[in-house]
């Protein structure tokens, strides 16, 4: 019987959604013209350039740890990453904000809209957990499983306060970045306080990724 991966103790997203997506689908409605084709085109096209920046920033496939979408809501893709190891999730990101930052300039070149990326880190300590919903279970007999908690949610009004073409980032991930982040040219630059109406705290500190292209590998 094969053993069951031991569980993560803290897991990372990553948002990237439109900016001024309300304005952006007003404008189209008003010449008649379908923005579909806006929101395929960053549900298809942002995948594939994340893709290529992680095999950039990561020299050896074997490196690269699990990460996946987990949700995708109107104008967002929110993907999840349970990797444990501090460079490894450190590499991970530098290789998100790298994809946000060439996403969004090649949109501007184009004419098109700009997008915001977002990171954030939840430790699963019992304020927050894994749950599993049998009933959603995949065609193998998987049970699906899902985080929640306080920190969960906090992500959601951490990516309000992104900014077009960068990434925020909470505290929890701007720690990793000054412990790894030389070694993948990136820092977190403070931005702004914001509150924080699930948890505990009432306001948090947020960071935006400073950082160049990878170096060649």
């Amino acid at each position: 019987m094969t053993a069951r991966p031991a569980a993560p103790t803290s897991v990372m997203y990553l948002s990237v959604d439109m900016v001024r997506s309300k304005q952006l689908k007003t404008a189209y409605m008003r010449r008649r013209e379908s923005w579909l084709p806006l929101f395929r085109d960053l549900f298809e096209t942002f995948p594939l350039i994340f893709v290529g920046k992680v095999a950039q920033r990561f020299a050896d496939e074997d490196e690269v740890p699990e990460y996946r979408v987990w949700k995708t809501l109107g104008d967002e893709i929110v993907f999840y990453a349970p990797v444990q190891d501090g460079r490894a999730r450190t590499l991970l990101l530098a290789a998100f904000h790298d994809a946000i930052v060439q996403f969004d300039g090649r949109n501007k070149e184009m004419g098109g809209y700009g997008v915001k990326g977002c990171g954030w880190s939840v430790v699963l300590d019992g304020v927050n957990e894994t749950i599993e919903i049998p009933e959603m279970a995949s065609t193998d007999g998987a049970a699906y499983e899902d985080v929640i908690g306080p920190d969960v949610d906090f992500g959601f009004v951490l990516s309000k306060h992104g900014r077009d073409g960068q990434t925020v980032i909470d505290v929890g991930l701007a720690g990793l970045v000054d412990a790894h982040g030389a070694a993948v040219a990136l820092r977190p630059t403070p931005h702004e306080q914001v509150e924080t109406p699930f948890r505990m705290e009432s306001t948090a500190q947020t960071f935006l990724l400073a950082g160049t292209a990878p170096h060649a590998g």
